[in-house]
């Protein structure tokens, strides 16, 4: 009998003897009864402090062979597949306590499903492309370089992001297919992109189109709606500018005096649109009044029920001349650019006009703005080339006066002083206006050719359709992501950059070239020499005579390659094809709020176009970390709280002390899960290492 179990047996005996007790008593000095109760022994600590904490972490980590848990679980576990398809994080930079939130949900969720004997399908992966890792790629090589340069720089500074924060996500202990991610410069997945492009244009969706789009002139190029955020305080110059009216209806022109001027008053807070303009709007349902200054003397149509408004923002008395229908006066009336005076143009009526500011009566530039577009075409407006050009700047094609000069500031100014004999009053207007979310800078909208994927009515009444048989936690978001997707405009899909999925094209002049068979070429090529052979074969190699006669031009036709690439969106949002089996279709994405108007949304609209179905069973959104005073965490602000400082402490031991990978997980479990915003602070992250250390000892 083993020595430790024969002196339990003998501690427990009824026949031990009294002697026997008193001997152990008078042997040891002080009675000891640790060695009287058989309990397991473990060398695991309940406290440890400092540098051996991060050691310990490891140390555990390696025996327990954390990363096997995988492979072993999908090999012996029994029960159905359950798969969350992981939203690839951006491949830019180190990992931050969003990322921490993130990932460990999805663990605890896993390993979950996991302990009930579901065999847990989760794939990591990481979204490779776009801007800003070309223009970290850029800045390191201090020079433009050629199209394959830049995207060599833009991989390697890519992987190696990728690698440093797959080293955290695995030090968090998150458990995943880390043998096999999915990231979206891999050959493999290019090529079934652009099948995917392709399927998506032989099934009518995606067109090519001269249309007004986010712009960001400090990136030079087109942006999607999921690429801006909007400043609250950002301010606009306001200028109101009075349009002659030269043709007006019998019935208004005979309440005037003879010979007098009759003018249009607009309010814009883009004064730089104003040399685009095609067309003054009007609201058909509402009343509008011919008034008099009473200093100018100006005549002016105004909607009637703004004349108290706008007594205040002119500062001088307005007298009522006469009240017509918007569309009695304005319908048969015309009016001259104070530009261009030889050139008339009309009112238009528009549903889009409100009374809640302004005139009553909108500037339309259809080059400039997504509902003048839209009326424009509806009215039968053609649209003009665009006088901005890729820098924000007044195109060579402008007057003298304006060219080169960037709209936002300098063209604004100087739009307004050449129209000075109609400004009737200038101001400024804090409002809230889109930014680039990269470069923080201010975009505009102009006209440029494009490509589109088709959200017409249809699209969107089908994808809100599936949207309804999906489970959303919490329930509230629902009413904000159909609003978004009712609201959504057509989704541009082109960016003029290099690093990314080329849209697979070919031009003859302006005819756009494609088909089935030449995208087989070049995922061939690509295949056996890299997605870079779109810049780097020979017209000869991309495009040989059989797949020129497929495309029904001559041999010796001119043909160009298409130079733009893919939005980044449109890379993650066909992750669900790349990634989960068939059906393609996860029983949960888990993502933060914001992916509302991103990824959850463009995964939906790609899915319901190629398979009729949403590519999820349900959606899980958590919200964001906050500093202790509740306050967004950004560089700028110092308030930064990175996660490799909580689990391995700081230079300062005693100011950032290392609290573990366990105590980072328990904050996330115990604050994060309720899908608001979470403030996070050391007397947080202190509390958490005293309810783990409790649990410990418990254990222990």
């Amino acid at each position: 009998m083993p020595h430790g179990l024969a002196r339990s047996c003998c501690v427990f005996s009824k026949s031990r003897p009294k002697s026997c007790l008193r001997a152990c008593i008078r042997n040891s000095g002080k009675i000891s009864y640790s060695g009287t109760v058989l309990l397991p022994k473990t060398g695991f600590p309940q406290r440890i402090t400092g540098a051996k904490r991060s050691e310990n972490d490891e140390k555990i980590a390696k025996y327990a062979c954390f990363e096997e848990h995988y492979a072993w679980q999908r090999e012996n576990n029994t029960g159905p597949d359950f798969i969350l398809h992981d939203g690839p994080p951006y491949a830019n930079g180190d990992t931050h306590l969003g990322h921490a939130v993130n990932k460990i949900l999805k663990d605890i969720t896993i390993r979950h499903r996991s302990l009930k004997g579901d065999r847990v399908h989760f794939v990591p992966g990481w979204d490779c492309h776009g801007l800003p890792i070309e223009t970290k790629a850029l800045t390191a090589a201090e020079s433009q370089g050629s199209p394959t340069d830049v995207r060599s720089k833009a991989r390697s500074f890519a992987s190696a992001t990728i690698q440093k924060q797959m080293n955290s996500f695995k030090h968090w202990g998150v458990m995943a297919d880390w043998t096999k991610p999915y990231r979206t410069f891999d050959v493999n997945y290019v090529t079934k992109q652009i099948e995917a492009f392709y399927d998506l244009y032989e099934k009518g969706y995606v067109f090519r189109d001269f249309k007004p789009v986010y712009w960001s002139p400090s990136n030079r190029t087109a942006l999607a709606e999921a690429e801006l955020e909007y400043n609250a305080d950002h301010v606009s110059k306001s200028v109101y500018v009075a349009f002659p009216i030269v043709k007006v209806p019998d019935a208004v022109r005979s309440v005037l005096p003879e010979g007098t001027e009759l003018s249009a008053l607009i309010w814009t807070t883009t004064p730089w649109t104003l040399p685009a303009n095609q067309a003054i709007c009007f609201s058909p349902n509402h009343q509008y009044s011919i008034v008099r200054t009473n200093t100018t003397r100006r005549h002016l149509v105004v909607a009637s029920d703004l004349i108290s408004h706008l007594h205040q923002k002119l500062g001088e008395e307005l007298e009522v001349i006469a009240t017509f229908s918007g569309s009695d006066i304005l319908s048969n009336s015309s009016y001259v650019h104070p530009l261009y005076p030889d050139k008339e143009l009309r009112f238009l009526p528009g549903d889009f006009v409100t009374m809640e500011k302004g005139t009553g009566l909108v500037h339309s530039a259809p080059s400039h703005g997504f509902e003048d577009y839209q009326n424009a075409l509806k009215h039968g407006i053609a649209m003009e080339d665009c006088l901005v050009d890729e820098e924000g700047c007044f195109a060579s094609s402008c007057r003298p006066e304006l060219r080169g000069l960037p709209v936002l500031t300098e063209g604004s100014d100087a739009v307004t002083k050449l129209l000075a004999n109609h400004v009737v009053r200038t101001g400024s207007y804090t409002h809230s206006y889109p930014y680039d979310w990269r470069s923080k800078q201010p975009v505009i909208v102009r006209s440029s050719r494009q490509w589109f994927i088709n959200l017409d009515d249809d699209m969107r009444q089908r994808a809100l359709s599936c949207l309804k048989g999906v489970q959303i936690l919490p329930e509230s978001a629902r009413t904000m992501f159909e609003n978004q997707l009712a609201q959504r405009p057509h989704w541009c899909i082109s960016r003029q950059r290099f690093w990314g999925v080329p849209i697979p094209v070919v031009f003859q002049d302006e005819r756009s070239l494609t088909s089935r068979e030449f995208i087989r070429h070049v995922c061939k090529l690509m295949n056996a020499r890299g997605p870079d052979i779109w810049w780097t074969a020979t017209d000869k190699e991309l495009l040989p005579d059989e797949v020129r006669e497929q495309l029904g031009v001559c041999k010796d036709a001119a043909l160009t390659r298409g130079q733009d690439i893919m939005d980044i969106w449109l890379d993650s949002g066909l992750s669900w094809k790349m990634v989960l089996p068939e059906p393609c279709q996860a029983d949960v994405y888990l993502e933060g709020l914001d992916q509302v108007r991103g990824w959850f949304q463009s995964s939906l609209l790609t899915s319901v176009a190629l398979t009729g179905k949403a590519p999820y069973r349900k959606l899980y959104m958590h919200g964001f970390t906050l500093d202790a005073e509740g306050r967004k965490m950004s560089k700028s602000l110092g308030n930064v709280i990175d996660p490799e400082t909580i689990t391995k402490g700081g230079k300062d031991l005693k100011k950032d002390p290392a609290f573990g990978v366990d105590v980072l997980r328990w904050w996330v479990a115990a604050h994060t899960s309720n899908h608001e915003n979470v403030p996070v602070a050391k007397h947080v992250l202190a509390e958490c290492q005293e309810n783990v250390a409790k649990i410990r000892g418990t254990l222990r």
